[in-house]
């Protein structure tokens, strides 16, 4: 009777038991784990410090100028509109009908004459689906744009390659004929269970800088679990 009953419990949790085939031993293999959904009250707290967001552009005195609880619209400012989700982060109309529930978005720079800028925010989706499809949705748009133009500065802009994983794209903008020592824009775009990270970071050179702060806020959305 305890024979069976042991057979009994392993079939259960069969994930997690091991067996024979044909007298052969099978290894036990681990149940995969899913992450749960994050909800809102978790969302400010994954995006990055002053002090974090200082090393990844590499100043010391990055300070944030403006917190949000909704999306900006720059839409009126810029054309054509296919490039408006490469112009900036977290763009209302880049994100309609996307499903999202939530948002946070910080921007940060050195000073008013914004050598260095930064807007890192976070999209909260009702699933981890919802949000791959809007990832997947912007892999397939970002190419559609080659070059804009800020209507208000008349500064015309061209973009580079765009670098696409699984979960990751990124790209740099960079304005043609701006005055020493130049001017572009770094875009991360990065997909982690029910979020869409989006980041873009402005100054001379903007190297990977974009990339950098998405990465170490999908590793504090990793953590949430």
């Amino acid at each position: 009777m305890l024979v069976a009953t042991a057979a009994v419990g392993c079939a259960v949790v069969s994930a997690g038991c091991g067996g024979t085939t044909g007298g052969t031993a099978v290894k036990a293999t681990a149940p995969k784990l899913i992450a749960r959904p994050l909800v809102e009250r978790e969302i400010s707290g994954l995006l990055l410090s002053p002090d974090q967001v200082n090393a990844a552009v590499g100043v010391n005195n990055m300070a944030v100028t403006n917190t949000a609880t909704s999306m900006a619209d720059n839409a009126p400012i810029m054309t054509p509109p296919e490039c408006l989700a490469i112009d900036g982060a977290a763009e209302t109309r880049v994100y309609a009908g996307s499903g999202f529930v939530a948002e946070r978005d910080q921007s940060l720079s050195d000073g008013d004459k914004l050598e260095h800028y930064v807007k890192q925010a976070v999209v909260l989706f009702p699933t981890a689906d919802q949000a791959r499809a809007f990832f997947t949705a912007s892999a397939h748009q970002w190419p559609a744009c080659h070059d804009f133009t800020h209507t208000q500065s008349q500064t015309h802009w061209t973009v580079g390659p765009i670098a696409t994983t699984e979960d990751t794209m990124s790209t740099t903008a960079t304005e043609e004929e701006a005055s020493a020592p130049g001017r572009a824009c770094g875009r991360a775009l990065e997909h982690r269970n029910n979020i869409i990270i989006d980041v873009n970071t402005c100054a001379a050179d903007p190297g990977d800088s974009a990339s950098k702060i998405a990465d170490q806020i999908a590793a504090n959305v990793a953590a949430k679990w």
